[in-house]
């Protein structure tokens, strides 16, 4: 039976005439030290008993050293090394024609922004000039009132929070109306929150604090000056970091979708008026507003009675510099490669014209995505992606009534779930392109760019808040197409997978065990995110809505915790073990990605027994697990492992390649994998979940 409940995006793409994406693309051809799929990627030597990961790509590991340059390298450095010079292949002739180009139109907008940016000898001429009239402004706060104007401003120029953060956005429990989100700071360091609980001695936040001076000094600040901005501004993220909801706490949307009335938030923080806040921002509050971050607002408020605004002004001074330093002179190059040092292992930055790519992509995603699709996007891979797309989704509707730990009411609704995916391939049809045509974007002026893209997009926002909830399609730094992705949207019920990621060596359609371990359990993968501990906690509608008896939930949290014990008992680096609770959504989709992979595979050999035939003497179940393994094959350096350990949102590849393996009985059948051997992980280990 093929499952046929999906809706799918299949329209092609009419662009203007007038993008410079038509030309040829000429890319040396990918081999196996590229990742491609190979047997001599593996170490035939090893016994997979003892060391899979070994086995199956040990080989590529021995031959192909690690660029020197790369903090990690694997299967997503090689594809983003592609895809970059892909874009750049296109991107000089649209710098080239940019000027003749309409206003506003792709080509101007695109070519204009890049070109601002790679100007290094304007930006370094200009020094802090372009940020100059904010500084001024900053500098004439003399008031809470003054610090929440600024606040606001900082939110529509900088789009991030600063110190609290208000906005529209869908509402968790009723994805066809809009809420506002009462939100709490962002803060200097996105993902490394470790540094904010540390000792102060902590090598990582002695390196942050170290950051902080070295870029107020290079923003003209004196040294003695700058080091004591440095205390305050790290005691101040110290304090407001213990105020937000943890990682771990993140996870579960039940933790920050709190429903309450405005004058129950405000009356956490009455010494700041939301009112001239919310007057700034040119939006009002509904009854209600969702209180993302329930402890935050009484810290800052103490923090607001009990430290003098020049503090706070002193940290607003920082994340304005921070976050304009990247289009700034160069000379702030020299902090980030100190911590890129410190935290990665590697200290040098990016080439220019690759960060250049990558804050157009984050800027102007849809645009340089045009360009990019059109491009490099084979109609026939849409088709038959989605071919696969059907199998996964297939083999998981089948799954689930087998589900003997599921009662019959939990199994109806997850059935449902299923039967309401929607899934797109590639790119957005014509309608669902973003209209960037009223953005002015300038040849020579990047950070008034960046503020320009920021105004663009929150007045977007104001401008769809009170009508029906529009949900762009391929839009984030995640889903944009030109970014190397795929991911499931918990609103929607349902996963894009980008352009970019689909093709090689993420993408290889030859070999059927390939095709379905690979990219097959990239699908899986996805598919399991919509009933993982965050996912499962949305209904087909994609609301927030608990859909579990309580024998149920008691169950699967049982099951999870069995991936909880083996990343916390795993050594990803020498002294450092996983974050079992932080990763779990990421290691149970692993988990769900290959046996959904492994099973929709063995079901297509079942239909197509011709092309179930042995490869250098491995069955094309054997080739199943070694694929999926070699795709996470990775080098890296200890430092880039430790940061990995320590703050970030999936387990490292090292682990990836093979932990997800140990839970899937076939992998020990498939290679005679028996109790005693050092892969062995005992049956009531094994996560039977999804």
């Amino acid at each position: 039976m093929k499952f046929t409940g999906v809706a799918m995006t299949t329209s092609a793409m009419a662009l203007m005439a007038n993008l410079a994406a038509s030309q040829e693309i000429d890319l040396p051809e990918l081999g196996p030290d590229d990742l491609m799929f190979a047997i001599e990627n593996m170490d035939l030597n090893a016994d997979p008993a003892e060391d899979f990961a070994r086995f199956a790509a040990g080989g590529w590991i021995d031959r192909v050293e690690r660029p020197a340059e790369f903090a990690s390298y694997g299967f997503a450095r090689i594809q983003s090394e592609r895809i970059k010079a892909q874009a750049f292949a296109l991107l000089d002739t649209v710098v080239e024609d940019a000027p003749e180009a309409p206003k506003g139109s792709v080509t101007q907008l695109v070519g204009d922004f890049y070109k601002a940016y790679m100007d290094t000898e304007h930006r370094d001429a200009q020094g802090m000039t372009p940020l100059q009239g904010d500084l001024d402004r900053i500098a004439a706060i003399s008031s809470i009132d003054d610090l929440a104007r600024y606040a606001a401003r900082f939110q529509t120029i900088a789009a991030a929070p600063l110190f609290l953060g208000f906005g529209p956005w869908p509402d968790l429990a009723d994805g066809t109306k809009y809420a506002v989100l009462a939100a709490g700071t962002s803060l200097g360091l996105e993902t490394e929150r470790d540094v904010y609980t540390s000792d102060d001695d902590a090598p990582r936040r002695v390196a942050y604090r170290a950051y902080i001076e070295e870029l107020l000094t290079v923003a003209g600040y004196e040294a003695d000056v700058a080091s004591g901005m440095a205390d305050t501004i790290l005691e101040m993220e110290t304090e407001l970091n213990a105020a937000l909801l943890t990682d771990e706490e993140s996870r579960d949307p039940r933790n920050f979708y709190n429903l309450t009335p405005p004058a129950e938030v405000q009356a956490q923080i009455p010494n700041l008026d939301f009112s001239v806040y919310l007057d700034e921002l040119g939006f009002e509050l509904p009854e209600k507003v969702i209180l993302v971050e329930p402890r935050f607002f009484p810290v800052l408020s103490s923090m607001l009675d009990e430290r003098p605004l020049e503090d706070f002004k002193v940290y607003a001074t920082y994340r304005l510099i921070k976050s304009f330093s990247n289009v700034l002179s160069t000379d702030f190059d020299g902090p980030e490669r100190t911590l890129s040092k410190a935290f990665e292992g590697v200290g040098e930055l990016d080439p220019l014209k690759d960060r250049a790519l990558a804050l157009l992509t984050e800027s102007l995603g849809h645009p340089i995505s045009r360009i990019y699709a059109e491009a490099v996007f084979e109609e026939e891979t849409r088709t038959d992606l989605l071919v696969m797309i059907d199998d996964i989704l297939t083999t998981f509707r089948e799954r689930i009534p087998t589900r003997d730990w599921l009662s019959e009411e939990t199994k109806a609704e997850a059935l449902a779930k299923v039967d309401s995916f929607s899934v797109a391939v590639g790119y957005p049809d014509e309608e669902d392109w973003v209209d960037y045509s009223e953005l002015t974007i300038v040849p020579d002026d990047p950070v008034a760019n960046l503020m320009a893209v920021a105004e663009f997009e929150w007045q977007r926002s104001l401008d769809q808040f009170g009508g029906p909830v529009v949900r762009d399609k391929f839009f984030g730094n995640s889903t944009f197409p030109i970014a190397m992705n795929a991911a499931y949207n918990f609103g929607i019920n349902g996963f894009e997978i980008t352009t970019a990621i689909a093709q090689a060596p993420a993408y290889q359609p030859e070999i059927p065990a390939v095709r379905y371990c690979a990219f097959g359990a990239i699908i899986g993968h996805e598919t399991t995110h919509g009933f993982d501990t965050t996912g499962r906690q949305y209904d087909a509608k994609g609301n927030l809505r608990n859909w579990w008896t309580d024998e149920d939930a008691g169950a699967f949290l049982g099951e999870a915790q069995k991936l909880i014990d083996q990343a916390n008992e795993t050594e990803i680096v020498a002294g450092y073990t996983g974050r079992g609770e932080y990763w779990l959504p990421e290691m149970m989709a692993d988990v769900g990605g290959i046996t959904l992979g492994h099973a929709a595979l063995m079901d297509y050999l079942a239909e197509h027994p011709e092309e179930d035939v042995e490869i250098g003497g491995f069955t094309q179940e054997q080739l199943c697990f070694v694929a999926w393994a070699q795709l996470w094959a990775e080098q890296a350096t200890d430092e880039f492992l430790i940061n990995v350990a320590t703050a970030g949102n999936h387990p490292p590849d090292t682990f990836r390649t093979t932990a997800p393996l140990q839970h899937v009985d076939a992998f020990y059948d498939a290679f005679g994998i028996e109790e005693g051997d050092p892969m062995w992980l005992p049956p009531e280990q094994r996560v039977n979940a999804w």
